[in-house]
């Protein structure tokens, strides 16, 4: 968290409307109760309905949105600080019943600024809202007692919010920094998954997703296809062009799927050359169509001079309920699309056992 005025409070619209609410239920039914028990100080009979109508003005330009949050909030802070303050004020008077219990609820004032206000303008409002209890509560007890009884009452209301004031600011920095500390594991974590050179999941990224999504695909509870895709001829391009212009041609293709995949579907980089998606939710045929289309995509793709093929494997769920044997059907229909002639998709196999010989389903360009 940190201490500019752009910070925004912890509280979200939705959390800081449902609180007015709350204050002005509170506050009226607080009101109901002392005024019909007779025990209603006058301060009260006339704060009450200021702090009731204050909080109702708020909640409606809350939903008229029309007025930014911070300034909402700041209102609503300096109403519940104001009342909270001169209440205590008003009770430490000696005609009004001095050390009340109405001291006691001013530590809000600093939990309440920190959950209303930017982290800024909560250190600003807690000093002013220090400064005039410290200050009010000396004004008004000088008048009728001795300054030792004076300081005595105001020292340890000083003493009560200091402490109220270090250990809430000792929460938020211990929130602050483990906020930070999970942002570093988070970029750690995502910079481990991501292939640094193509921004696209890497190996382990991969494997990862696989775990997450194994039991789902065990269970039959969605039908999807592995796509193994080799960049044909791709030692030929870093031997005649060098390894950078090899990268460019990584970078381009991974930028290329990545436009041209589907939003649920699954791209990675399973290590040199070849690439990797997870597609969800077709049929075999419209699987089998759309890798063709991923692979037509690329073959119009050009960079600096090269143009650029891939050879595409096709693993189905309907195969295998095993997804390394899926990889392992979608890893051998990729080496007989190489074998085939390059540029091509291959899903299925048919071996005839007397002569030998396979025969290959592909889609030829």
């Amino acid at each position: 968290m940190s201490n500019t005025s752009s910070d925004p409070s912890i509280l979200s619209h939705v959390v800081f409307r449902r609180l007015l609410l709350l204050a002005i239920v509170c506050f009226s039914v607080i009101w109901l109760i002392d005024y019909n028990s007779g025990i209603i100080a006058s301060f009260d009979a006339f704060a009450y309905p200021i702090c009731i109508s204050s909080f109702s003005v708020v909640y409606l330009l809350a939903t008229t949105k029309k007025v930014p949050d911070q300034y909402l909030h700041l209102t609503t802070y300096s109403v519940v600080a104001g009342y909270l303050i001169a209440s205590s004020i008003w009770h430490h008077m000696a005609t009004n019943g001095i050390f009340s219990n109405a001291a006691q609820w001013l530590g809000l004032n600093y939990v309440i600024a920190y959950l209303f206000l930017e982290v800024r303008k909560a250190i600003l409002m807690t000093i002013l809202a220090f400064s005039v209890t410290v200050i009010g509560h000396f004004v008004v007890l000088i008048q009728h007692y001795s300054i030792e009884d004076t300081l005595g009452v105001v020292m340890n209301i000083a003493v009560a919010h200091v402490v109220y004031i270090v250990l809430l600011w000792t929460v938020i920095q211990l929130r602050s920094s483990k906020d930070k500390a999970q942002q570093q594991v988070s970029m750690l974590e995502h910079y481990a998954y991501i292939d640094p050179l193509t921004r696209i999941l890497n190996r382990r990224g991969l494997e990862k997703v696989t775990q997450e999504l194994e039991p789902e695909f065990h269970l039959g509870q969605q039908d999807f296809a592995i796509f193994l895709l080799d960049i044909d001829h791709f030692k030929e391009v870093n031997d005649r062009y060098g390894h950078l212009k090899g990268d460019e041609v990584l970078t381009n293709i991974a930028s290329l799927l990545s436009r041209k995949i589907h939003s649920k579907d699954i791209i990675g980089r399973w290590g040199g050359e070849e690439f990797i998606v997870y597609a969800v939710n077709q049929s075999r045929k419209e699987m089998f169509d759309y890798a063709n289309l991923l692979r037509e995509t690329v073959s119009k793709l050009v960079v600096g001079e090269i143009s650029v093929t891939v050879s595409v494997g096709v693993g189905y769920s309907q195969q295998d309920k095993d997804l390394s044997e899926i990889f392992y059907l979608a890893d051998q229909h990729l080496y007989a699309a190489k074998k085939a002639g390059r540029n091509t998709v291959v899903d299925h196999i048919i071996k005839d056992k007397e002569s030998d010989n396979t025969e290959v389903d592909l889609a030829v360009s």
